[in-house]
């Protein structure tokens, strides 16, 4: 549960360019004597408190995940611009801290009550888990430490980069010792709390990253060799792609068939709960505790808010006609079985899909949170370009214009749900070869039954031609179902912050540049709308009015008058038709960034921690800092 009150200052005195072995050396206040504090349940609550608001993810982080191929905004990520730099990265103050926090707890719980003394040490495990489950998604091999650091202890604070295999085994142990200790529910905000379900929860994401990464880059510089085998408290263990995926399946086992998904429609935001339910989950006040596994909370009394609705404001945060063709026809069919799919109008292609379209992205039709007080009906609201660069705004996560400043959004932020899990153990399932009628029945048919749509009767063998093309790594006795899988993937956890590292993991990087895929395409506009008032979505009202050269007359909106670049060499706007003449809105089409195979898949070890220890960080594969060693 984030709450506000603040811990003692334990580490938190640091010079902010002071080595990451500061942090985890150095010494607790005289006042916190590790004799006398973590002995009651009190002590434990307080220090495991600033856990959750010191590794947990913001929702103000989204903008950053977000910015792939299915999605992107006003700036691009430095993934995407190729301006990662070992100078440019820093472990700071912040990096190391919570670690060294952890540990010491561990190291230090002395509460009488075992129970007590059980369920914090599971919350050190999990959080442990969580700490270098993200370092290892960045970095790969990482250095392991279980223990706080002496200051003296120079072999330690200079020790080399475990392998990140190694590390993950040690993630999924602690996972374990954290489903063994925690509670299956906390007596008080229990969907604020890590519990069991949370525990197996991340295990399945944890060991499904790995696995795929193991997997899909095989034999590169970034996994040499897949199977290995290490010592680990005295027992040999063989990991290796396999290994990794049946832990991932085998941690969602223990939650698939335990839960459901949220299908209310108390905000009234269409008549028919399948059109409303799932865009209203991600806009409760109070995160709903059946779907919600884990949650960061928001309140107005604790003084505790985000402003992710500002941020997707401000950054005109948008999908990506790629995204857009993710989503079914409504009777469970794909997109390019409608004739003249790729040039549907922005209205077409929102008529007869599947409901998370429009309740992701603002589609016709569309009605704001907010109600007027004097016909209590939703207020419509009219596309503009204010909140969109490309025509697909995005309007999951986007509440009532109460949260709409930079610090007003009240909305609780789920970090763990339960579709994730069974989308988890779906993948893991497929990639092992080994999904089954009765694996989609409870996963994948599980979360489209919630907005209505068909789910699937037998395990796809024929390939989706256009699936194929956004995933040209996908491999496997089971390709089909895992490209089935990656779509209901993109429908489902879309702007959760997933797709970044889901494209990395499947070694898809190179989707992530605007090069690769021509820009972040929107809408179509034909070349007879150039110059002309457009009606997006049929209402009678002048929506766009997109033009080259000398503006016209119009009825559009004057944010919605969008000036055309006739060349890319000398651009007069940001904005450039596909095709030139007609073709997609798009954005972002002058980005040239040629991703790198060999050297993208990692961030680069900051160039000043290999200096600090003696060169005994290696540097990641394709970076150069500089350096001799």
């Amino acid at each position: 549960m984030k709450k506000i009150i603040i811990p003692f200052a334990v580490l938190t005195a640091a010079l902010a360019f002071t080595s990451c072995q500061d942090f985890l050396t150095k010494s607790p206040e005289a006042s916190l004597s590790p004799g006398s504090y973590f002995s009651t349940s009190q002590e434990l609550d307080l220090w495991a408190n600033k856990f959750y608001s010191d590794i947990l993810p913001e929702p103000g982080d989204l903008a950053e995940l977000n910015a792939d191929d299915n999605g992107s905004s006003s700036s691009l990520s430095a993934v995407q611009k190729g301006t990662r730099t070992p100078s440019s990265k820093s472990w700071s103050a912040d990096t190391w801290k919570p670690l060294r926090n952890i540990n010491y707890m561990l190291e230090n719980n002395k509460c009488a009550d075992a129970a007590v003394k059980a369920r914090y040490d599971g919350v050190c495990y999990f959080f442990r888990a969580w700490f270098y489950y993200e370092k290892v998604r960045q970095y790969g091999d990482i250095p392991w430490y279980d223990h706080v650091i002496g200051s003296s202890d120079t072999e330690a604070l200079n020790k080399p980069r475990d392998p990140r295999g190694y590390v993950m085994l040690r993630v999924l142990q602690d996972l374990d010792k954290a489903y063994e200790l925690l509670p299956a529910r906390w007596t008080t905000d229990p969907v604020y709390h890590v519990s069991k379900d949370a525990a197996m929860a991340l295990k399945s994401r944890a060991a499904l990253f790995e696995g795929t990464f193991r997997k899909y880059h095989a034999g590169t510089a970034f996994v040499p060799v897949d199977q290995q085998t290490f010592t680990v408290d005295g027992q040999e263990i063989t990991i290796s792609s396999e290994y990794f995926l049946r832990q991932a399946a085998d941690a969602a086992a223990h939650i698939v068939g335990t839960r459901n998904l949220y299908e209310g429609n108390t905000m009234g935001l269409d008549a028919d709960p399948k059109k409303a339910s799932y865009r209203e989950y991600f806009i409760l006040e109070d995160a709903e505790s059946a779907e919600t596994i884990f949650a960061r909370r928001f309140n107005v009394d604790l003084k505790v808010r985000h402003g992710v609705q500002f941020d997707f404001k401000n950054q005109h945060r948008s999908a990506s006609f790629r995204q857009v063709c993710h989503y079914l026809q409504a009777d469970g069919t794909p997109i390019q079985e409608r004739a003249n799919w790729e040039t549907l109008s922005y209205y077409d292609l929102f008529q007869n899909r599947d409901p998370r379209l429009a309740q992701t992205i603002q589609g016709p039709g569309y009605v704001m949170a907010d109600v007027d007080e004097t016909t209590h009906q939703h207020k419509a609201e009219q596309l503009s370009w204010e909140r969109t660069f490309n025509g697909f705004r995005i309007i999951k996560f986007i509440s009532d214009t109460n949260h709409e400043g930079a610090s007003t959004s009240t909305t609780d932020y789920p970090l763990l749900r339960y579709p994730e899990v069974l989308l988890n153990y779906a993948e893991a399932k497929a990639e092992l070869g080994e999904l089954t009628v009765t694996d989609l029945a409870a996963t994948v048919n599980v979360i489209r039954a919630r907005v209505g749509m068909p789910g699937l009767t037998t395990v796809p063998t024929t390939e989706d031609a256009l699936m194929a093309s956004y995933y040209p790594h996908a491999k496997g006795a089971q390709k089909a179902a895992i490209l089935e899988i990656r779509r209901e993937r993109a429908v489902e956890l879309f702007c959760e912050g997933f797709r970044q590292w889901d494209m990395l993991r499947w070694g898809e990087g190179a989707m992530l540049t605007p090069l690769a895929t021509g820009g972040f395409r929107g809408i179509y506009i034909t070349a007879a709308q150039v110059g002309t008032d457009i009606d997006l979505d049929q209402d009678g009202r002048a929506d766009l009015y997109v033009y080259k050269g000398t503006k016209g007359t119009t009825s559009a909106p004057s944010t919605n008058q969008i000036q055309l670049s006739t060349n890319l060499t000398n651009p007069e706007s940001p904005w450039i038709l596909s095709e030139i003449t007609h073709g997609y809105l798009t954005y972002w089409k002058a980005e040239d960034y040629v991703w790198d195979e060999g050297r993208d898949y990692l961030w680069p070890i900051p160039a000043d921690q290999r200096t600090l220890t003696g060169y005994s960080l290696s540097q990641n594969p394709g970076w150069d800092d500089g350096l001799n060693e």
